[in-house]
């Protein structure tokens, strides 16, 4: 039997497990309500509400760069022991899989959903599959994973020749990204409330001062702003006496090419899903 959408509804809330889960249920218990939730339960399935409260702040980063696309998704659990089981990485593993041939919106396909209730009716955690981003460009995609697996990068860089300098730098930029987190690829793109919040900031601490000597030093300040916030402005980590533009651009000598930074994408475990 089919059931209702109100009786799908009233499962999922008593339960707290997914749509495709309840709908099984339902119709291997044909209809009967209290018998869907013992299947449910059976499977481990309706457990999962008893976690929905609890916090999930552990967790892994995996990154997947394949010709002309890159991928990153983020997967979280309660505990640290729990993030480096095979089972949970298999579920990682997964989730780049399918936003990987899907999107980002395999998140919610019922094969992932259904993995991650699996997993946490097994282990008795709460797990959540948070984010993923995919990218497809012509240009290249390097990668960086920190060695705890909490930290993932993943940029793109354009130039019609390729070679070794251009597979240093890739690796070099993503490193950079991962230590010095900047927020944009260069000043053109940070926000225009960003550069007002700064100067309104400024201004603050420099109140009273004449007006002349005020904007030369709100001046000063947004420089130094965007030398933290753009990733070409940015101090080279390896060679702070030289930025990240100089390094493009020597690279693009080496290769008889121009080099772009065309974007970059940085997961930190447990950071706002905004930043």
């Amino acid at each position: 039997m089919t059931a209702s959408a109100e009786t799908v509804k009233e499962l999922r809330e008593r339960t707290g497990a997914g749509i495709m889960d309840c709908k099984s249920a339902l119709q291997a218990s044909d209809g009967d309500m209290e018998k869907a939730i013992d299947f449910l339960r059976k499977k481990g399935v309706a457990s999962a509400a008893k976690r929905a409260g609890r916090e999930a702040k552990e967790g892994l980063v995996g990154v997947s760069v394949q010709s002309g696309a890159a991928v990153m998704v983020e997967a979280n659990c309660e505990t640290d022991f729990v993030a480096r089981t095979e089972d949970f990485r298999a579920l990682l593993n997964l989730a780049l899989s399918e936003v990987a041939s899907q999107g980002e919106g395999a998140l919610s396909s019922a094969k992932v959903t259904e993995r991650v209730a699996e997993l946490s009716g097994k282990i008795g955690e709460k797990i959540v599959v948070r984010r993923a981003t995919k990218l497809q460009s012509s240009g290249v995609f390097f990668s960086y994973i920190h060695a705890n697996q909490k930290l993932g990068v993943v940029i793109e860089l354009a130039s019609s020749k390729k070679g070794p300098a251009l597979e240093t730098l890739g690796k070099d930029l993503a490193m950079q990204v991962a230590a010095s987190n900047p927020l944009c690829v260069e000043r053109s793109q940070v926000p225009a409330q960003s550069v007002e919040r700064e100067k309104a900031i400024y201004r603050e601490e420099v109140k009273g001062k004449p007006e002349n000597i005020v904007e030369k030093i709100i001046t000063g300040k947004l420089e130094k702003f965007y030398q933290t916030a753009c990733l070409l402005e940015q101090p080279f980590i390896k060679d702070d006496k030289k930025s990240v533009k100089a390094l493009v651009e020597e690279t693009g000598k080496q290769l008889g090419d121009t080099v772009q930074v065309k974007q970059f994408v940085r997961f930190q475990l447990g950071e706002s899903a905004s930043a």
